[in-house]
């Protein structure tokens, strides 16, 4: 009597947990509210764009031109040639866009993963986010080399010109972008958002574009915004914050569609 007694208690226990261990796994695979979505979004790109302009301030200048010997008046001064100036130029913005995407990358892939919950997998979640990381880093290097020369494409600057220093930077940003809003998407396995994230991440780097030229050529126009990288650290940080930010807020509204599909209806807290 009491072993059949028990058999029976035991059985209930395993019918009564495995559902319970059920639906706690899928709470946990689930994706958060809209509303804590825009937050873990909007603070990632926070992060990544104070993290990325403490990165580039610590390597600013890390590449110097070469100096050549140059004599006037009977004095000789050691002076870069226009050519190693814009080498180390080119090379300096290089990194610092390298640093951005591969931040942005490696912050929007958690923040993906993240909003869905995922961070009972860490070891999971920091590989992928390592992975879009090194990704951003890759594609940052690559616009970069192709779009840079670009500024130096005339024998004498035209500060006035601001179309090119905007095509160039949003080219950069807007490939950055792709990355970030891939990274996130991934992190979120939306699965059929993937476009929309993409696209949102792109519009955002892109309206970071034309808000980093609009507001450093207003508020500090001798600072070299129309240049591959700016010369003052307060326009960099203005460059480096806008970027991850705008990019996690398109992400963000991407996810929650409307970019190339119909947004669904807001899931309230």
């Amino acid at each position: 009597m009491e072993s059949s007694y028990s058999g029976s208690t035991t059985g209930q226990g395993e019918t009564t947990t495995a559902p319970a261990k059920t639906a706690v796994a899928e709470e946990a695979t689930q994706p958060r509210t809209h509303r804590r979505i825009w937050i873990i979004a909007v603070s990632a790109g926070v992060a990544a764009g104070l993290l990325s302009w403490l990165l580039v301030e610590l390597t600013h200048g890390s590449f110097r031109p070469r100096l050549y010997p140059v004599s006037a008046l009977g004095l000789t001064t050691m002076r870069p040639s226009s050519e190693s100036q814009q080498l180390a130029d080119t090379l300096n913005a290089t990194l610092a866009f390298v640093i951005l995407g591969g931040v942005t990358g490696m912050v929007m892939g958690f923040a993906g993963a993240l909003s869905r919950r995922s961070t009972e997998r860490a070891g999971m979640v920091g590989l992928a986010a390592l992975v879009a990381g090194a990704a951003g880093a890759i594609v940052g290097f690559v616009a970069s080399k192709a779009l840079i020369p670009f500024f130096f494409r005339g024998l004498v600057p035209d500060r006035n010109d601001l179309l090119t220093p905007i095509m160039i930077h949003g080219g950069i940003w807007m490939a950055i972008g792709a990355v970030g809003g891939l990274a996130f998407a991934i992190g979120m396995r939306c699965g059929k958002r993937v476009p929309d994230v993409m696209a949102g991440a792109c519009f955002g780097a892109l309206l970071a574009t034309f808000c980093f030229h609009a507001l450093s050529g207003t508020l500090f126009p001798m600072s070299g915004s129309t240049e591959p990288l700016a010369n003052t650290w307060i326009v960099r940080l203005m460059a480096m914050f806008l970027v991850p930010v705008l990019i996690a807020v398109g992400a963000a509204r991407g996810a929650q569609g409307g970019f190339l599909h119909p947004a669904p209806r807001a899931t309230e807290d």
